[in-house]
């Protein structure tokens, strides 16, 4: 039997709206369920939460989540497609392999005047326990986008779309106050007509992250090749298996695409393996995306079954910079940790029972 495809299979046979649905690369993650909603993460930085679409059409506003169809789940990416009366629409939400960013395709097909509005609640964080200071968002006219930023200019991220307009900022006064941020993509009069939205964030300041903005909206086909490429050369160059039972063969080939998904690239700690993914919603951990001692040596050993010595050393190797001089190992690493001082630390450590927060050390 050849090496497995990269097939356009779904992880489930029956469409499941609130079920959970990630899309990862080793730099940032989409993190949400099945009908659309969803929040973004660019390692070690939260940028937004609660995004949806809505569909303008014949006057009538139209929560997209309410008109998902059905999923279609590949290693590169997810595709939802929304139906309504006159119109179809297939969003693509897509996370390059390397790259601290994320595209989302819009592919409209319809009969009449469309217009899609996209919306968020703005959360720029960083990931717990670590924190930033002041924050702000604000319209860039000149790139179409939302920008977030904070006091210090350390930390910037940009939303948007080349053909985004009509922009809405969250707003608080003494009389009305709104946390939702919106911006519409332009009407689709009639036909077909792809609409892109890009996500992109820096620890180095807004020229870094507007840098990532364009290279990610003028490459996202090379990229998305590039990440296709990826899958399913690691497919190839794993272990493969002939099983005689379709569904079993597929859960085979998930599986070590799913193991490999774990792998996460942080900007100041390295590269090491997570130990799962879920949506933080109005906290700031996106489940348990921390770096993880034990779990990365469990890991270890389907890693080195299936072939993949080099994913193996670059685990043990990540939580070895981070062993205890009396041999203790990290149970868990904050993708903020570096952002905590020692003595915020030990604060954190007498409020979880003198676990330290940032760096948890145990006898395994």
């Amino acid at each position: 039997m050849p090496p497995p495809k990269h097939r356009r299979s779904s992880y489930r046979a029956r469409f499941a709206p609130g079920s959970f649905l990630p899309v990862v690369g080793t730099r940032a993650g989409l993190f949400g369920n099945e009908s659309g909603k969803f929040e973004a993460w660019v390692y070690p930085l939260k940028l937004f939460r609660d995004f949806h679409l809505t569909f303008h059409v014949s006057k009538r506003a139209l929560p997209a989540e309410t008109l998902a169809r059905t999923l279609t789940v590949t290693p590169t990416s997810a595709t939802l497609v929304y139906v309504g009366d006159s119109f179809r629409v297939r969003e693509t939400l897509f996370v390059p392999v390397h790259e601290p960013g994320a595209v989302i395709l819009l592919d409209v097909e319809t009969d009449q005047p469309l217009e899609i509005e996209a919306a968020f609640v703005g959360d720029f964080a960083l990931e717990w326990p670590a924190a930033v200071g002041g924050t702000f968002e604000d319209w860039d006219e000149s790139h179409h986008a939302i920008i977030f930023g904070e006091e210090t200019k350390k930390f910037a991220a940009l939303v948007g779309s080349p053909t985004a307009e009509h922009s809405h900022l969250a707003y608080d006064t003494n009389y009305s106050s709104s946390n939702e941020t919106s911006f519409r993509l332009g009407v689709t009069q009639r036909g077909k007509e792809r609409k892109m939205l890009v996500i992109a964030a820096s620890v180095a300041g807004y020229d870094d992250a507007l840098k990532t903005y364009e290279h990610l909206a003028t490459s996202y086909p090379d990229l998305l090749r590039d990440s296709s490429d990826y899958y399913r050369n690691y497919l190839a160059h794993t272990v493969n298996l002939a099983l005689p039972d379709p569904a079993l063969q597929q859960a085979y080939d998930w599986a070590r695409i799913s193991v490999i998904q774990g792998l996460v690239t942080n900007p100041y700690l390295g590269t090491g393996l997570v130990a799962g993914y879920r949506t933080s919603g109005a906290s700031q951990r996106p489940g348990f995306a921390w770096f993880f001692g034990r779990d990365s040596f469990w890991t270890s050993f389907a890693l080195n079954a299936a072939g993949d010595y080099a994913t193996t050393r670059t685990a043990i190797e990540f939580i070895g910079k981070y062993q205890r001089d009396d041999g203790k190992i990290p149970h868990e690493i904050a993708q903020g940790a570096n952002f905590v001082s020692l003595v915020q630390r030990f604060s954190l450590s007498l409020r979880f029972g003198g676990r330290d927060a940032a760096v948890h050390h145990c006898d395994e």
